[in-house]
């Protein structure tokens, strides 16, 4: 199958929903992708549009196969994360998706939430690296699917106590960003979670927070 065959099959046929960003990547050749800076992410946040967050052209036709594999394995991408990444069991006999917790305000119990690096992260910049924080209770967002005020000050404070205050560096608060894709752009719908970007920070300290050492992300050896 020649390369851009293979594209519009997977623009046609992807087994989640291709943001405009995403169909632009896949027609761009490897050489000619330009990962994301510091200020790239600063300025797609504050923007809020993430959706124009960008995998590497490889990384994301990867992904989307992977995607697809896990479906026919898993299920969903939903029962792998939940089955090999988080070890977490929903409650039975519940309508949505839930799962025993020890307080309902998100981010209160280290038990109802779990940091993980991500599997697929963005293309991005030398000493940048893509966190997600998975939880077990809901955070509240507006009509728009955006985080509500009162939300935000929570996940804020979360983050500068689990991450800004255990760097241990001068402006520190300058090497964190934050944010949650609205539903439309997450391909794990069904678990609540955010992505945390970190800039200048060792591996010891992410094994640390996470349990996994750089090398213990596999996925994107698939193929």
């Amino acid at each position: 199958m020649s390369r851009i065959i293979e594209i519009e099959e997977l623009i046609r046929n992807p087994p989640f929903e291709l943001s405009k960003a995403d169909k632009e990547v896949l027609a761009t050749a490897e050489e000619d992708f330009l990962p994301h800076t510091w200020e790239d992410f600063r300025n797609i946040i504050a923007g809020g549009d993430t959706s124009q967050l960008k995998r590497t052209p490889a990384d994301l036709r990867n992904y989307i196969l992977w995607t697809r594999d896990l479906r026919a394995t898993f299920g969903s991408a939903t029962n792998f994360v939940l089955q090999n990444r988080l070890h977490w069991k929903p409650e039975a006999n519940s309508s949505e998706m839930s799962f025993p917790h020890r307080h309902s305000t998100p981010f209160s119990d280290q038990s109802d939430y779990r940091i993980l690096r991500n599997d697929w992260p963005y293309g991005m910049s030398p000493g940048i690296i893509h966190l997600v924080v998975w939880l077990k209770t809901l955070i509240p967002v507006d009509e728009k699917g955006d985080p509500t005020p009162e939300s935000r000050q929570l996940i804020a404070e979360f983050v500068e106590r689990t991450f800004t205050r255990q760097m241990n560096r001068e402006h520190a608060e300058d090497h964190v960003q934050w944010f949650r894709n609205q539903a439309k752009w997450q391909s794990v719908r069904a678990l609540e979670h955010i992505h945390v970007i970190l800039r200048g920070v060792d591996e010891e300290f992410v094994t640390q927070l996470t349990g996994q050492g750089p090398n213990d992300i596999v996925c994107k050896s698939h193929k």
